[in-house]
């Protein structure tokens, strides 16, 4: 059961100290923690289920929450972020929109939390306010449709498959031929999102050129992953 509890000065210092309440103007920052409260989830609770208006917006501490969304070609994609000072539900809180995602922790996590009815008082409050969470928004939009734009093109795939190519290559492979990795490391490092890479190692699943277990990659076939680079690069 989620906990809901007082949330202290180092919470907040947190929230602060990066992401897009760190670019906000400091009397909106003090304005806006003011109002909140700790959440804390386990592992496996829902933050927040699809096609249900949310009743709170909420600002990541620690851990880890999960966002599940349907890509117009009905693919699952999940959008993790361990990323502090990440921000949930201001638009389907503002316009009462049921959420188009599934939130989910998949580490236990610390969340501040304020309710719909305060977050609206507060931005009614100030409507120049309602400027920075438009900011907010913006820039979410634009992350989720260069994924969409990744998911579309299939480029992100020939460069995940590309990179485990090169790893192979110069021997960044153990006597396993497997690394320690997440998939969130592996995809910062290869300039794709993470569902980008979770598409593509579910399509060389399929093909028996890999496995993935919790923050580790094992390549079974490295003659199938060297056929599938140049199959893609061919295309």
């Amino acid at each position: 059961m989620a906990k809901t509890l007082k949330l202290t000065t180092e919470h907040k210092d947190v929230l602060r100290s990066s992401g897009w309440l760190s670019t906000r103007r400091p009397a909106f920052q003090d304005a806006l923690l003011a109002l909140g409260t700790l959440k804390t989830l386990e592992i496996g609770q829902v933050l927040y289920p699809r096609g249900k208006a949310p009743s709170h917006v909420h600002g990541l501490i620690s851990g880890q929450i999960d966002v599940q969304i349907l890509a117009p070609n009905n693919e699952e994609l999940a959008f993790p972020s361990g990323q502090q000072s990440k921000w949930y539900s201001f638009s389907d809180v503002i316009t009462h929109e049921p959420a188009a995602g599934l939130a989910i922790a998949r580490q236990p996590s610390e969340l501040l939390c304020i309710s719909s009815r305060e977050f609206l008082q507060f931005l009614n409050e100030d409507p120049s306010r309602y400027v920075d969470i438009i900011a907010h928004d913006n820039s979410l939009r634009r992350q989720i449709q260069d994924v969409i734009a990744e998911l579309v093109t299939g480029d992100g795939v020939e460069l995940v498959a590309r990179r485990l190519t090169w790893m192979m290559e110069t021997d960044r492979l153990d006597k396993s031929n497997s690394v320690v990795i997440s998939q969130m490391d592996f995809a910062l490092s290869t300039g794709v999102s993470v569902p980008t890479v979770q598409r593509a190692f579910r399509d060389m699943k399929r093909r028996g050129i890999l496995e993935t277990s919790y923050g580790k990659i094992v390549i079974k076939d490295l003659n199938a992953l060297k056929a599938f680079t140049e199959m893609l690069g061919s295309d």
